[in-house]
Parts: structure tokens; sequence; C-alpha cells
């Protein structure tokens, strides 16, 4: 009997410990893709060294196959690796030499140090470190052959390298751009985190329930409610074409109200006003859906790059650089504890959209997802099989199991989760 009471209680606990996880999941579980975010390009593998140092590891071996007749193969391997090194380093000289004449002082600060490294990778140093002290170790100096070998090597490589054969490919310069966060989307994403959402995210809620009290209620006309309430929804479109009235794209999407302005200084200027505007956006049944509505006002910095001639920036980079755009900032906002839950990134396809609504229908499918993530996480426990309550059975904090076909109450659900920090980790709210 004993055996049963307590095969019974661990039923019901873990009945409960699930419920509560099946609950708490949906939190941190990021909504579903959107169709138009499989264009975001991904971070670049380590795939290509794999393949090249593969590679270098089979041509080898055939070389060796090859020349296994012929003597001296090891002297002709050093010798190529003596005389690439001294290709480096001679083409690192011709950097020095317009450096240090014509940029010594402005680029470099006059320190000396710092124009080498930059002339001479940290990567090829090492290397000609590495050969100087075997070049030691050989324990003869090279022969007039050699040494002519060496110097042939050092010149072709120094040939290749001046005329561009060598030069990095557009991946190369990509992957290094976007390793080392040096394009302009880089830029501009962090510019509108640090100078705009950083400072208006966090006090968005207190916003919205300054307006709704000015909006007499929940129940009047253009009052924000529902889990968008207090999110700041920011469209970007592909085409980076961003209208100042959103109207003008679809005539179901309505400004309807602004948000009471937020001031701070800034700068030097006092008081500086940021503020938020309310749309209307209404479905093919003319109900109105009010939330808070902008367009990443960046992109249109990116549209007007593209169309100025001088900024040495085109059209058929932009649409690369508004998807780098998205994914820095996605990156950002995801890392951040003040912005989580206050704002969703919808990424627009725009460029062959000849729809008239097209702009109402993705935004509505966004608040229609964001309202069923939020009645995911309250579902009842209506169809749990819990057995009766056990006397003395203490689960969760102090917390007694519901009884069987009783929903949970919210305080009940909250107290009887496990201990959590203050910071957790940053929940995706606008990615997938």
């Amino acid at each position: 009997m004993c055996i049963k009471v307590r095969h019974t209680q661990l039923e019901a606990f873990l009945c409960v410990v699930a419920s509560l996880r099946g609950r708490m999941q949906p939190e941190a579980r990021p909504h579903k893709m959107n169709v138009y975010e499989a264009v975001v390009p991904k971070r670049r593998g380590p795939l290509p060294q794999v393949c090249g140092m593969v590679m270098c590891v089979v041509c080898f071996l055939l070389g060796s196959v090859c020349m296994s007749g012929v003597p001296g193969l090891g002297h002709a391997a050093e010798q190529a690796l003596y005389g690439l090194c001294v290709g480096v380093v001679l083409h690192g000289a011709c950097l020095l030499v317009e450096e240090a004449t014509a940029h010594f002082t402005q680029r470099y600060n006059g320190n000396v140090s710092v124009l080498l490294k930059a002339c001479v990778c940290w990567q090829a140093r090492a290397c000609v470190c590495v050969l100087a002290v075997a070049c030691v170790l050989r324990g003869e100096a090279l022969s007039v052959g050699e040494l002519g070998s060496v110097l042939i090597i050092a010149s072709c490589y120094l040939l290749l390298k001046t005329t561009g054969v060598l030069a990095p490919s557009a991946i190369e310069i990509s992957e290094i751009s976007e390793s080392q966060q040096m394009n302009v989307a880089h830029g501009l994403a962090w510019s509108f985190y640090l100078g705009y959402l950083k400072l208006v995210l966090p006090l968005l809620e207190a916003a919205v329930e300054k307006y709704n009290v000015q909006s007499r209620g929940l129940s009047a006309e253009g009052a924000l409610g529902g889990p968008w309430a207090s999110r700041l929804h920011i469209l970007l479109p592909l085409s980076a074409s961003v209208c100042a009235h959103l109207e003008d794209d679809d005539p179901r999407v309505c400004f309807h109200d602004n948000l009471p302005p937020m001031e701070m200084d800034r700068a030097g200027v006092r008081k500086r006003v940021f503020k938020n505007s309310v749309y209307s956006i209404r479905d093919a049944n003319g109900q109105a859906h009010y939330c808070i509505l902008e367009s990443a006002t960046p992109l249109l910095t990116l549209h007007q790059m593209s169309e100025e001639g001088s900024a040495g920036f085109g059209v058929s980079e932009r649409r690369q650089q508004v998807l780098l755009f998205y994914r820095t900032l996605r990156g950002i906002l995801e890392a951040s504890p003040d912005c989580r839950n206050h704002y969703r990134l919808i990424l627009l396809d725009d460029t062959n959209a000849s729809e008239p609504h097209f702009l109402s229908t993705e935004i509505l499918k966004h608040l229609r997802q964001q309202e069923g993530e939020e009645f995911s996480m309250i579902q009842p426990m209506a169809h749990s099989t819990l057995p009766q309550q056990e006397e003395g059975l203490v689960v969760a904090n102090g917390m007694t199991p519901p009884l069987p076909n009783q929903p949970m109450s919210s305080t009940t659900l909250m107290i009887s989760g496990l201990p959590r920090t203050l910071q957790s980790e940053p929940e995706e709210n606008s990615e997938y």
C-alpha cells in the first residue's frame, strides 16, 4: 500500500513538473520563421580553411609520389618555403615605403611598432621567425644555387601579389568586413540601437500605460492591448524603400495617435523628444488592430546612399546591406536584457510586392503569431489526468498540486516554478 501511494505521488509530481515546463517553455521559444528570413545570410564557417589544409596535404603527398625518384625533395620544399616567406617580407617592405612616407603621422601617430604590424600580419612574422630558427639549426648556409632559387620564388610571389593575382577575392573581403563588423550595415545597426532603441524600448511599457489611461481605458477605441501592446514593431523592407506615411503603401494601415513623448537630455540638447506612433491595421473584414509601428530609419539612409555616386554604394549592394543590418540588429537586441519583449522585427520582401494590401497582411501575420504564442503559455490543465491529491504531498517550493481537472491559477504558475535569476538569458522574440 505504501509503495502504491508513493508511486501515485511520484506520478502527480511528474505531471505537475511537465505541465509547468510546457507552460513556461514557449516564453523562451522563438517564433516561427518568417518566410523572408530564409534569405538572411548566415555567418561563414571555417570550411575554406579545412578544404585548404586537406588540399595542401593531398598535393604534398602527390608531389612526393611524383618526385620519389628525384633526389633533393626536402631541399626543394625548403627552398619554396624560404622563397614564399621572403616574398611576404618584400611585399610588406613595399607597403612600408608608402605608409612611412605618406601616412606615418596621420594613420599611426608616429608609432613604429604599429606601422610594422600593419604592413606584415602576425602569421607571416611568426612563419619568418620559425624559418629563421630552422635556417640556424640547419648548420650550413644556403649555397649560391639555393639562394638563387629562393630569390626567384620570392620574385614570382611578389609579382603575383603586386599585379593583383593574389589579391583577396570578393568573398574574402566580405568575410573580413563581416567578421570585424566593418560594413555600413553594422555601423547603422549599432547607431540605431545605442542612439534610439536602447533609450526608448525600456520606457515603452510605461508610455503605453499612460497612453491607455489617456484613451479612457482598454475598451476605448485605439487602446493598446494584447501581447503586442508594449512592443515596437519595426518594419525592414528589403528594398530599403521607407515612406514617410505608411498609408501610401497600404490604405489599411492608418495612423491613429502618438504615444506620450519621452524627453531626455542627449548630446547637449535639453529635453530631446522621442515619440512613437500607434497605427490601426484593418483586416479583410474591416476590424481594426492597434499596435506601435514604424519603419527602421537607417534603411532610409541606405537607400539614399545607393542613389549617391560619391558614396560608393550601389543598388546591387543595398539588399545585402539590408540583410546584414537585420541580422546585426537582431543579434544586438537579443543580447540586450533591457530591450527583451519590447520589440518585433518584421522583415519584408517588398521588391516584387504588387498586392495593394501586402503591408497590412504581413503585419497582421505577426500580430496573430504573437497572440498565438501568448495563448500557448496560458492553456489550462483541463486535459490533465492528475490523481486525487494525496494528503501531505508537497511539490515545488511548498505548493500543493492542483486537483484533477482544475486549472492552475496564475499565482500558482508563478510561484511553483523553479527559482530563476533576475538576469536570465535573453529571450528570442524576433528571429524565427
